[in-house]
């Protein structure tokens, strides 16, 4: 598990993670990618801010209104150098 995946656990309801697929000098490579969060709205800031801290951008995010919850996508920064 990732710090990204196990941030994400501390907020959400549901995780999924994608694997990017990136060349390499000898071949293909497999990487963590996308994440996949569902989470009550109220955990928004917190999570995004947590995620930003550890090199991740948010990619999209989609809210229900109407149940207080949100889901978002996040991916590894590429230019992110802690």
């Amino acid at each position: 598990m990732t710090k990204g995946e196990a941030i994400c656990q501390e907020f959400c309801e549901e995780v999924l993670v994608g694997d990017t697929v990136g060349e390499a000098e000898l071949g293909v490579s497999r990487e963590r990618g996308e994440i996949k969060c569902r989470l009550d709205i109220k955990y928004f800031t917190p999570l995004m801010e947590r995620m930003v801290q550890i090199g991740f951008c948010c990619t999209q995010v989609q809210k229900d209104l109407k149940g207080h919850l949100c889901t978002i996508w996040f991916e590894p920064r590429s230019d992110f150098n802690p």
